[in-house]
């Protein structure tokens, strides 16, 4: 065999181990369930109801008229992690009447808690403002029990 047919040789018995420990990497274990690819995927225990106090400075923020995408930032306060995603529905698309905001953030900068689900309902006033109606909070967490579900519980 000559030089350039061992090197070709050589090349594929490397592309070959290659493959087969990216494989390996890439394939869950037998048996092992497969992580949500998305964070809307992840189940939700349970939450904890935010008191009204809470979030004054945003219910101040609807009462002069602010869209719900705004009133909801401003419940949920600054984002500083690596993901951040937003769901908007309302009751209907014309003259809606009703909106409800679920805020995901993960990868945020805290040791404990990697993650943090809102769920904020808003309805129109008599005034034709948004009111903020309720906000649920739950917290997914780097270690522990919660590191694929969000839950009310506080992470260790």
């Amino acid at each position: 065999m000559n030089t350039a047919a061992k090197a070709l040789v050589l090349a594929i018995f490397l592309v070959m181990a290659v493959l087969q420990t990216s494989a390996v990497l890439i394939v869950p274990p037998v048996g092992a369930e497969e992580p949500p690819k998305f964070l809307a995927d992840l189940p939700v225990a349970d939450s904890k109801r935010v008191p009204p106090e809470e979030y004054r400075e945003a219910s101040a923020r609807a009462a002069l008229g602010s869209d719900p995408l705004d009133i909801a930032l401003e419940v949920v306060g600054k984002f500083e992690g690596s993901t951040q995603s937003i769901f908007q529905v309302y009751d209907r698309s014309e003259s809606p009447q009703a909106s409800r905001l679920t805020v995901l953030r993960d990868g945020l900068m805290d040791d404990a808690v990697r993650g943090e689900r809102w769920d904020i309902a808003l309805e129109k006033t008599a005034k034709n403002v948004w009111r903020i109606k309720e906000v649920h909070r739950s917290w997914r967490c780097w270690r522990g029990e919660q590191t694929n579900r969000f839950a009310s519980k506080l992470c260790p």
